[in-house]
């Protein structure tokens, strides 16, 4: 095999891909269809919920992977993906592997399906610290022990990791017609494949890197589908609509996206350093990339935990009085006391918070501009206690004094704020925060990751190893 053709597409069910451009992909005879569908940008409330489909609803995950699975099946080709929700955990996962066993059986498809799960078990990763293993965290913050702790396992409630493309390769090793993933790296899983097949790792790992998120490599630089093609020392890249075009700005500039570092991308194993890349126009919508190298290092994995931390009730209010507006600071401090002096002591502890949209709410101490500066800003309240009973209560008394407290210049009795929702309070639900960030070490990048091969449509119940023996069937999981 001299070279990989791989065919980008999207996992997440944002509903940003389209079957005009995976046909299109699919007339270059693609090896492999390749998509991302984890994330821990959306934060940690995900990793932590109880429901199948919480990130973007059952509806877009099941019109995305349909254009997926189809694709691999028009195109006779193997696909790779990540799916849940966006966290990897492993109910998560069963919901997105329930929504393939219905289009399976929708559609007549019939599919032997690597699954590998990114969930850690406690106990595993226990046995670990006892033996010595030292867990570093991966970012210098407070709520982040320094060193993974047992306290910190158990507090969790639930733990994934991001695995490399070892187990990966291992699941289409064994045949299957695709492989669905937890948690997992992104980009192992477009390098995949191609290591399977030999491909030096350097040059699949920035192939990897760049189309991770699709047209976002192109210009204009809008979620798409993308195509690549992988040869021994080089890659093309180049969006498949016609609308877009790759530039060698355009993928160059790449490296700066959710990087610290632009010449380095951390990975299991090493890093990849495109300081001496180099990108060269081969024709308007195509750029050619050679030159990155790859440095080993040990191999780890980013392992992510969840504590709850309690219950959140939101409440949103618009500001329009200039007075008001001139006296923001006053206004705000002033019902944060107010609130404080009212609950504390008569519930347990809590935590609230005060933003001011227009102002600072974005960058907070670090907004150069400290005053308002438009006609209009927007409070946001949040409010989060032991049970949610107590977060409604306590943000509906705040929404109160956000109505009926006086400022300096007011000249109204009432309605300070202009609330635009009625109910005006929402309840969120649990709030979480992230406990475990950390990097732990492996021997074997196989170890924490079950795999099984799955033959769909199934029974329902050959999804049950994920979920504690609970059956998932048409988008609900039984308690």
């Amino acid at each position: 095999m001299d070279e990989v053709r791989l065919l980008q597409s999207s996992a997440m069910g944002y509903g940003n891909v389209s079957w005009e451009s995976i046909r299109r992909g699919l007339e270059l005879q693609p090896h492999v269809i390749v998509g991302q569908g984890t994330s821990s940008d959306p934060g940690p409330a995900y990793l932590g919920s109880d429901e199948l489909h919480p990130y973007v609803g059952r509806l877009n995950r099941k019109r995305d992977l349909g254009l997926i699975l189809r694709a691999a099946v028009e195109g006779r080709i193997p696909f790779i993906f990540s799916g849940g929700s966006p966290s990897g955990s492993d109910l998560h996962l069963a919901g997105v592997l329930e929504v393939v066993n219905e289009l399976t059986r929708e559609n007549g498809w019939r599919l032997r399906i690597g699954v590998v799960s990114g969930q850690i078990d406690k106990a595993w990763l226990k046995a670990k610290l006892r033996q010595g293993v030292r867990v570093p965290r991966l970012a210098d913050y407070p709520g982040l022990s320094p060193e993974l702790t047992e306290s910190d396992i158990d507090e969790c409630k639930v733990i994934v990791a991001q695995m490399g493309p070892e187990p990966i390769i291992e699941a289409l090793r064994q045949g299957v017609d695709g492989v669905i993933t937890g948690r997992a790296v992104d980009v192992a899983l477009y390098m995949a494949y191609p290591l399977l097949h030999g491909f030096d790792r350097a040059v699949a790992a920035h192939m990897a890197k760049t189309i991770e998120c699709g047209a976002l490599c192109a210009d204009p630089p809008i979620a798409d589908n993308v195509f690549a093609i992988l040869r021994r020392d080089h890659f093309d890249v180049f969006p498949l609509s016609p609308e877009r075009r790759c530039t060698v700005m355009s993928v160059a500039s790449h490296a700066f996206y959710e990087r610290p570092d632009i010449f380095r991308e951390l990975n299991p194993g090493g890093f990849l350093d495109v300081s001496e890349a180099r990108y060269e126009q081969v024709d308007e919508r195509t750029v050619r990339v050679r030159g990155a190298q790859w440095v080993e290092q040990p191999y780890t994995v980013k392992v992510e935990g969840v504590q709850r931390i309690g219950y959140r009730t939101i409440t949103l209010a618009g500001v329009r009085d200039p007075a008001l507006l001139e006296h923001i600071d006053y206004f705000i401090e002033t019902v944060r006391r107010r609130t404080r002096e009212k609950w504390e002591g008569e519930v347990g502890p809590f935590e609230l918070e005060l933003m001011v949209f227009g102002k600072d709410a974005v960058l907070g101490p670090s907004e150069p501009y400290s005053r308002v500066t438009g006609h209009e800003a927007c409070v946001l309240a949040s409010v989060v206690a032991d049970t949610q009973e107590v977060a409604t209560a306590i943000t509906a008394y705040l929404r109160g004094q956000l109505l009926f407290a006086d400022y300096p210049g007011r000249t109204s009795t009432a309605g300070n704020v202009a609330v635009p929702f009625s109910p005006g309070d929402i309840p969120t639900g649990p709030a979480y925060v992230w406990r475990i960030w950390h990097a732990l070490p492996l021997d074997d990048p196989l170890e924490p990751f079950r795999m099984r091969v799955v033959d769909f449509p199934c029974d329902p119940s050959e999804l049950a190893w994920l979920t504690g023996g609970r059956r998932v069937e048409g988008g609900r999981i039984d308690d």
